[in-house]
């Protein structure tokens, strides 16, 4: 009997012995599987790097980018903590008062209302919301993407303008640094308005947020309702082709759709001023697009960055890349007479003339630039 314990014993021994083996090579063939999965990134961002003209970047560059994220991190904590500002007093300290993860939810509707402006206009656009969050997108204009704005003179000082540029980001971060710029540097400080793409409106909390700060969902009734109220508007014609576009094919213009931006300019007689933006392309430098199971939760795709899914949440956060607004003359839409916007041939050719203004213009500003951090 002695016998026969002793070898369960030894049974159950060697038993806890395999199995505590195969756990661990189990956690070895895993670490060997995403270090492969690494090693392919990087080949792969090696190879596409180094077909472009620019070289994506510097060992002294990395550096410095890593010290403009933590400079967005603080910013980050900085926005988020209590100060004596005007929108601070909006704010009272009853707010943080016993907070607690008993009560996050009753504090954060308590703080939402606070934030909330009384009246909003047709579109959900809300002032007190604008103004608690301009601090941090001023950190973005000024210190993390250091954007310089050209032609500012060319949007008009009143009355309506259709502003069209090329689109890329994930998030319209592009339209956001353009409200910035017309607000800080227009000797009017004009509001601009932007169309933001259906499917970001089925992201919990990001289409009222969007609405809140501006935004309103790209349609061509909406635009020409703002038009008519005397907005400038600025619209995307690339569309989510734009947003998706891979980094081998960045500053490759999309095509324009089916010309509805020109169609509008038509019919509300609005200016259209072109608008080509450098540096955006850079910050979510895109490798692949995952579509099957993006389809399915009713987003377009899911993007497969440098930085993104490896990083987790960490890896949605932006390249400060050097950034330069690059704003044009204006073309005129007044001489054309009623119906023209049915003129199929004219709006065609019209559009293809204004997508080869904004591709020309970024082509000639990347023959200058040296350095995708720097400018």
């Amino acid at each position: 009997m002695a016998r026969q314990s002793n070898e369960k014993v030894n049974n159950s021994t060697n038993q806890s012995s395999d199995n505590l083996q195969n756990f661990s090579n189990q956690i070895f063939n895993i670490r060997r599987m995403l270090i492969e999965q690494f090693n392919r990134i990087e080949k792969d961002l090696q190879s596409k790097f180094s077909n472009n003209q620019e070289k994506f970047a510097t060992k002294e560059e990395l550096y410095s980018v890593l010290g403009k994220m933590q400079e967005f991190r603080q910013e980050i904590e900085k926005t988020l903590t209590p100060q004596e500002t005007e929108v601070e007093e909006i704010i009272s300290d009853d707010i943080f008062t016993g907070l607690n993860p008993f009560n996050l939810r009753k504090k954060y509707h308590e703080l939402s209302l606070k934030l909330r402006s009384e009246e909003v206009d047709p579109f959900g656009y809300d002032p007190i919301f604008d103004k608690f969050v301009r601090p941090l997108l001023d950190f973005f204009y000024i210190k993390y993407w250091r954007v310089e704005t050209y032609g500012i003179s060319n949007i008009p000082s009143n009355g309506p303008a259709l502003l069209v540029g090329n689109h890329s980001g994930g998030l319209p971060y592009d339209a956001t640094m353009l409200k910035v710029a017309i607000q800080k540097e227009h000797h009017m400080h004009r509001e601009l308005r932007f169309m933001v793409e259906d499917f970001l409106f089925h992201f919990p909390f990001l289409g009222s947020l969007m609405n809140r700060f501006g935004g309103v969902r790209a349609s061509q009734e909406n635009a020409q309702q703002l038009l008519e109220n005397n907005h400038p508007v600025v619209v995307f014609p690339e569309g989510v082709k734009g947003l998706g576009k891979l980094y081998r094919d960045k500053y490759h213009l999309a095509r324009f759709g089916r010309g509805g931006f020109i169609r509008l300019c038509l019919r509300t007689r609005a200016p259209l001023v072109p608008v080509a933006f450098i540096g955006p392309e850079e910050i979510h430098p895109m490798l692949a697009r995952e579509t099957t199971f993006s389809r399915m939760i009713g987003v377009p795709y899911t993007p497969i960055t440098w930085t993104f899914p490896w990083l987790g949440p960490l890896g949605l956060i932006p390249l400060p890349s050097k950034w330069s607004i690059h704003i044009l003359p204006q073309i005129d839409f007044s001489n054309f007479g009623p119906g023209a916007e049915k003129d199929r041939v004219l709006v065609y050719k019209m559009s293809k003339m204004v997508k080869e203004q904004i591709q020309d213009t970024i082509v000639d500003k990347l023959k200058n630039r040296r350095s995708i951090w720097f400018g």
